[in-house]
């Protein structure tokens, strides 16, 4: 009994020491950063994992996407007896639940997005009804093999397809920055291809010295060549470009979009079906 009463004694000292210091409590600061006008209650909400959609269930059946200003991007219906909903990290899987049904459905979504090809890289007809972009990272093994597969799509539809290239530099690549900043210098002495394929065949030994050998190999003049590469317009337009794939949902290289949709698997078969896809979803416009 003494042995209970002392253990009730140290618990409430510990409650009340923990009560008293007032250190226990932070402060919150709050602040409505934005408010979506709806015409309907909503049922569920989700926001995606990157934050650039807002995936709202209304009471009619339809899930409605906005974008993070509150724009209404789509509106996908889904059916009445669906209550619930969950959206998976990359936005490209609906998880659609009902009590009501005692169910889960699945659904896939592939989101068309506008990226800016403007002054980018590409090769292929400029007019071509099919443009696969391709963000890319000269250090990494993946993207290396990205090309050949690509230049394989484009035999079969010489005339169709468009390859266009985005710098998308990791952080974790030591110096896939410099060598995205070295290919747009190429690019004004008009070889950007062929630096491109020298890179991606060295992309496991770059660095510095082998940047400015891949230059030597190309001809390329060295002053006017590392005046482009460090200038600020230079730098802006990778940083530019590696912003708009994050804004497209770009978590990693390679990331191959064909007319806007992302590809997955980004291998043969799989880009080789996207294009298809294009085509007949062109032919029936």
């Amino acid at each position: 009994m003494i042995k209970t009463k002392a253990w009730l004694l140290l618990v409430m000292g510990v409650v009340c020491l923990t009560l008293g210091t007032g250190q226990t409590w932070a402060d919150v600061d709050t602040r409505i950063v934005n408010t979506y006008k709806l015409t309907f209650s909503p049922v569920d909400i989700e926001v995606s994992l990157s934050g650039q959609r807002i995936f709202v269930l209304d009471d009619q059946g339809d899930v409605l996407v906005y974008d993070m200003t509150g724009g209404l991007t789509e509106t996908i219906p889904v059916g009445g007896h669906v209550d619930q909903i969950k959206v998976s990290p990359r936005d490209d899987v609906l998880f659609l639940g009902s009590r009501k049904d005692k169910s889960v459905q699945v659904m896939t979504l592939t989101f068309t997005q506008e990226i800016n090809v403007s002054g980018s890289p590409f090769q292929g007809p400029a007019d071509a009804p099919v443009s696969i972009v391709v963000f890319s990272d000269f250090q990494c093994p993946y993207c290396a093999r990205i090309p050949a597969i690509i230049d394989q799509v484009r035999k079969e539809y010489p005339k169709n397809t468009r390859t266009v290239f985005k710098h998308f530099p990791l952080s974790s690549h030591k110096f896939a920055q410099l060598a995205s900043q070295a290919s747009i210098a190429a690019d004004a002495q008009g070889k950007f291809w062929e630096f491109h394929d020298l890179l991606f065949q060295n992309y496991s030994q770059l660095n510095e010295e082998k940047i400015d050998e891949i230059r030597a190999t190309l001809n390329l003049k060295k002053a006017p060549f590392e005046k482009v590469m460090h200038a600020p317009q230079t730098i802006e337009k990778v940083n530019r470009d590696k912003q708009e794939g994050e804004q497209a949902g770009v978590r990693g290289t390679p990331t191959v979009f064909v007319n806007g949709r992302m590809v997955r698997p980004a291998n043969l078969e799989g880009i080789k079906q996207a294009v298809e896809d294009a085509l007949k979803a062109l032919q029936k416009k």
